[in-house]
């Protein structure tokens, strides 16, 4: 059973941090400002019944500030905040091992505060626990920009079990790729690209000459990053039971044989527009495997480039991602079904009047 009352919050102090603030207009969140986020969260977890709040917790004093809120008047609402125990150690590996105490706690939801690459390492560790995802990264196409109030709101609302998740929760596609070669899999929540670089490097893609093959779980046209590409070739909606798979030329130019089809104009990073050449694209169905034309390259994931590869590489949609709040809906089918409209202490019954029966 869920621990109804309890909360997961996952904030990582990195995000908004990578090469893209240089390369284009990127701009910063600073710890405070995700403090500040939080502490608005938590107002709205506490209004829904939410009694736990367990939080990662970093080196920028982010978890610490709450604690320190939450012995002030201003927190005298909110729920009860822990720490998640844990050495930290400044990586990924703090988002890994807060997420999965928490999903070891039973917590009936998880908030993330991140970009993409925070939003998959959860996603690969919830297993069914919800997750609310509010954008806090450099460039994201997964999270969206929330008020953190209402998102507290929601999470609340379906972590103590007043809406019913098929309707506000869906699960999220994701892509699966593998290189067998050297027994690894890693999994995206937006898009896998192949690129013809032959280091790692800074992590982050910025330039698209670099791609030479895309996959994407959804392609929204008004989205921002690679997924924006598709987007302009078809728009795939988050729950629409397709992905897309596209061929792109390199910098370099493609061969008399491989030319380009057409020119999509795409804005890959923030204040970033970029040209793009694509030779073909076609739809990926659910549980559809495709090989990887190009046999060597760097594969990157959701944006972030994360490994070498000299061999074949396949890369499969998969229907089976995490259950992700989408915080409209939740607050609509509140509205609609009167979770947050109460009758006042003392006063009429709401449902006893009418338009008609009101003067002025």
């Amino acid at each position: 059973m869920k621990d109804s009352r309890a909360v997961g919050v996952v904030a990582n102090p990195a995000s908004a941090r990578d090469i893209r603030r240089l390369v284009a207009h990127g701009s910063t969140v600073t710890a405070h400002q995700k403090l500040n986020q939080l502490r608005r969260l938590l107002v709205g977890l506490g209004r829904t019944g939410v009694e736990r709040v367990v939080v990662m917790g970093d080196r920028s004093g982010i978890a610490t500030g709450l604690l320190e809120g939450a012995d002030r008047p201003s927190g005298a609402a909110w729920p009860r905040v822990e720490i998640v125990d844990e050495d930290l150690t400044g990586t990924a590996a703090d988002t890994v091992n807060a997420t999965r105490f928490m999903v070891a706690e039973r917590v009936g939801a998880i908030v993330v505060l991140g970009g993409d690459g925070t939003n998959r390492l959860v996603a690969d560790e919830c297993g069914d626990t919800p997750i609310v995802a509010i954008s806090t990264g450099t460039n994201n196409a997964f999270p969206k920009p929330l008020e953190p109030t209402v998102a507290g709101m929601a999470a609340g609302l379906v972590a103590t079990g007043g809406l019913d998740l098929d309707r506000v929760a869906k699960p999220a596609k994701m892509l699966e790729v593998s290189c067998p070669a050297r027994q690894r899999t890693e999994r995206a929540l937006v898009d896998v690209a192949i690129l013809n670089a032959e280091r790692v490097g800074s992590g982050a893609i910025w330039e698209p000459g670099t791609v030479e093959e895309l996959y994407l779980c959804f392609a929204p046209p008004d989205g921002i990053g690679l997924s924006a590409i598709g987007g302009h070739l078809q728009p795939v909606d988050r729950h629409e039971p397709i992905g897309l798979a596209i061929r792109l030329t390199t910098a370099e130019g493609a061969s008399a044989s491989d030319p380009p089809t057409q020119r999509v104009t795409a804005p890959i990073g923030p204040g970033l527009i970029a040209e793009i050449n694509v030779v073909s694209w076609s739809k990926l169905a659910v549980d559809q495997t495709i090989t990887a034309t190009t046999t060597s390259g760097t594969v990157a994931i959701d944006g972030e480039r994360m490994f070498r590869f000299d061999s074949e590489l396949t890369v499969t949609l998969r229907a089976d991602g995490p259950r992700v709040v989408d915080v409209a809906e939740a607050m609509d089918l509140a509205a609609r079904t009167g979770l947050l409209a109460h009758a006042p202490a003392n006063g009429p019954d709401p449902a006893q009047s009418s338009p008609e029966q009101t003067t002025n």
